[in-house]
């Protein structure tokens, strides 16, 4: 079957892929372990685009965006209303990764939903029932951002397209939300230095294998859950794509950094400052600018997936 899909609009192949003849070989990158092939440096015929191209791509399609930005900076207003009429008291920095990326989010909803209904059954249900909202967010969201790189569809028809990948953002929160517990017992045996370390890991792995997910299943409506959530894994897995480097990222960026710098972000109350509110307005768009980056590097590369996985030869 085949998958050619429209190319993100002003994507550009590399010079090298453009001006390939047959009788030149492509460069090869140096050779690693073949369980590490997916670390290996891109060759020079490589059409994954470059992190900077694909953040600075990312950046500008969100910016130049109406529809996204307004719909984010709606979506984070009424998120905090939720949670101060659940009656969560703060603190304030809980408002920079109200619309982050599973799993940033998925941690956050987590410590959420026990510090309102404790960590029984009553805080499991509020868990599952604040990952089903966040799954429909990221999915709308999501689902805009390709409408743009597309450059066609109007926005109900984008709504519509959306609503059908709920399934897949859910599978890809319960993903993140199983390996950030795996995180966390790594930190109960490990201990504070090395258990925190992993618990990291775990979640900079929930993004990793999960990320493409959503994306492919909106680019493929025809494929089941699992096989969108396949090909987004065999996606991350493929050589030279140094897709675990700005998942590494994203992650030591959203988790430490934007949470620390906030103004006022450790005070509690329901009615943020003005340099709170603008400070989470910034935050959300590079949460948005990271998430069209992950866009925008799929479908750069989404007529390259392999639809088994690559099966190597023993040497």
């Amino acid at each position: 079957m085949s998958r050619k899909r429209k190319k993100p609009s002003g994507y550009r192949a590399s010079p090298a892929t453009s001006a390939r003849t047959p009788s030149a070989a492509p460069r090869e990158a140096p050779a690693v372990p073949r369980f590490l092939s997916w670390l290996a440096p891109p060759a020079s015929d490589s059409t994954w685009p470059r992190i900077g191209r694909s953040l600075a791509r990312g950046f500008i399609t969100v910016g130049s965006s109406p529809v996204i930005l307004l719909s984010a900076f709606g979506l984070l207003f009424a998120l905090w209303l939720g949670l101060v009429a659940l009656g969560l008291p703060g603190p304030f920095n809980v408002l920079v990764n109200l619309l982050a990326l599973p799993p940033v989010s998925t941690y956050q909803d987590a410590n959420a939903s026990f510090e309102l209904y404790g960590s029984g059954g009553a805080g499991l249900l509020a868990t599952g029932a604040i990952l089903l909202v966040r799954a429909v967010v990221l999915a709308l969201l999501t689902a805009l951002i390709v409408r743009v790189y597309e450059g066609e569809g109007t926005v109900g028809e984008t709504v519509g397209r959306g609503l059908r990948v709920i399934p897949v953002a859910v599978v890809y929160g319960l993903m993140s939300m199983a390996l950030m517990l795996v995180g966390n017992m790594l930190q109960q045996f490990l201990g504070a230095g090395l258990g925190l370390l992993g618990s990291l890991l775990s979640m900079v792995a929930a993004l990793f294998f999960f990320v493409f997910a959503p994306v492919i299943a909106l680019r493929e409506p025809d494929d089941p859950v699992v096989e969108a959530v396949r090909r987004g894994a065999r996606a991350a897995l493929m050589p030279g794509s140094r897709h675990l480097l700005m998942c590494l990222l994203y992650i030591f960026l959203s988790l430490p950094l934007l949470a620390v710098f906030m103004p006022g972000g450790p005070l509690l109350g329901a009615n943020p400052p003005l340099a709170t509110w603008i400070y989470a307005l910034v935050g959300t768009y590079v949460h948005l600018s990271f998430l069209a980056a992950f866009v925008y590097r799929l479908m750069a590369i989404e007529d390259e997936i392999p639809d088994e996985p690559v099966k190597r030869r023993r040497r």
